[in-house]
């Protein structure tokens, strides 16, 4: 696991949330959510989306999207 899913995965746990739980909510499939948290780059679309998906989930985790892009 990356340091960047470490990031994602730590927000999502200390909110007591599930990766089912945040698909629900920002409509981003979990399969997804979980490559990013384990830092499976291969297993997600074009860097358009992932940049997108990276952008949607941080915001939703209340952490600035504009570092984790970087």
């Amino acid at each position: 696991m990356d340091e960047l899913g470490s990031i994602l995965r730590e927000a999502r746990e200390a909110k007591g949330l599930t990766l089912v739980e945040v698909q629900d909510r920002i409509r981003i499939s979990a399969r997804y959510l979980e490559a990013l948290e384990k830092g499976q780059y291969a297993a997600l679309p074009t860097p358009v989306h992932v940049r997108g998906f990276l952008r949607n989930y941080a915001r939703f985790l209340a952490l600035d999207p504009q570092p984790l892009l970087e």
